[in-house]
């Protein structure tokens, strides 16, 4: 199995530190040359939740450009940057596509809802998927990552109903390197279900600058979390999109109760993004769920303010996350 992962940021380096295996050479893309530089030099420690685990820099092979991806195709190109990049991503592999669609296949592993829009014009429904992380990776150094946080095994689908084929292979190397993975057939359910909590969660944490467990011991946080879901179900009840759970309160009773638990001590990467002065997936999370709300005629006054004030904060360069 050949494979490649683009993204040398904190879910990328942690899915190679399950993925790579002695004698072969995992392919990283990135854009930082002093991550690469580190990675070239030592590889990937990952510490936290499953253990502890070592990557060799031989065992990796580091790249800025995608000169490899049309030399050699890999069987799988796993796409594990910010949901925002997703644009550039697309642009640079439209010109290449040619050489790739007949043997790569194309796995979106990034937050949000509406990834595979920039790639659907030149790139096969076969040939992409999706992934739902659910999984907390906190990059402590260029080479290091720590799983802080668990919750679900990763699970890999199509949105588009399709026959799931050779990604059980992927997910059973992932789940042998140490992160539990699945495959799905709902990967729209599951995807909206990681919507849920992600939206529930993550515009909050950034502007209050809490984890999650802070987030739901609080009330007047707390009742926020339950009107975001409670709104963000009645657009999907208006969308027609079904989930696991039948109404709000059924999934509200998952989420404190099990959701939250393995997750309360998790920064969510919104709000490090804030406090680095960085873009955020606002509009992958909140803004995804105005535009499908907007499509139905359905409002949300708290998702639409919480993603706001996140923009108000992003283009202030971070100075509205707390510290």
């Amino acid at each position: 199995m050949k494979l490649a992962i683009w993204g040398a940021g904190a879910v990328g380096i942690g899915l190679a530190s399950a993925l790579a295996r002695p004698g072969e050479r995992l392919r990283v893309l990135g854009r930082d040359p002093e991550t690469l530089a580190s990675l070239a030099s030592h590889g990937i420690h990952r510490t936290g939740l499953f253990g502890e685990v070592e990557i060799a820099p031989r065992q990796l092979q580091v790249e800025t450009g995608t000169g490899s991806l049309v030399d050699d195709p890999p069987d799988w190109l796993l796409v594990c940057t910010k949901a925002f990049s997703s644009g550039d991503i697309a642009s640079a592999l439209a010109p290449i596509a040619e050489h790739l669609v007949e043997r790569t296949a194309l796995v979106l592993c990034q937050n949000g809802w509406g990834n595979e829009a920039p790639f659907r014009s030149f790139w096969p429904e076969a040939r992409l998927f999706h992934a739902r992380v659910i999984t907390g990776f906190h990059r402590r150094s260029p080479h290091a990552v720590e799983i802080t946080a668990h919750a679900s095994p990763l699970a890999f689908g199509s949105i588009f109903g399709l026959e799931n084929g050779a990604l059980e292979e992927l997910a059973e190397r992932i789940a042998q390197g140490g992160i539990p993975a699945e495959t799905t057939r709902d990967m729209r359910g599951v995807l909206w279900a990681k919507m849920l909590y992600n939206c529930a969660l993550n515009p909050l944490g950034a502007l209050a600058g809490r984890r999650y467990g802070e987030l739901t011991k609080d009330r007047t946080t707390r009742r926020l979390i339950d009107e975001v879901v409670r709104e963000i179900f009645r657009v999907l009840d208006a969308a027609e999109v079904t989930v696991a759970w039948p109404n709000a309160d059924a999934y509200l009773a998952t989420f404190y109760e099990e959701l939250i638990p393995p997750t309360a001590a998790h920064e969510s990467s919104m709000l490090q993004d804030l406090r680095a002065g960085r873009p955020t997936e606002i509009e992958a999370l909140g803004g995804a769920v105005e535009r499908l709300a907007a499509e139905h005629a359905v409002e949300t006054p708290v998702v639409s303010s919480l993603a706001a004030l996140v923009r108000v904060a992003e283009r202030a360069g971070g100075e509205g996350a707390a510290d």
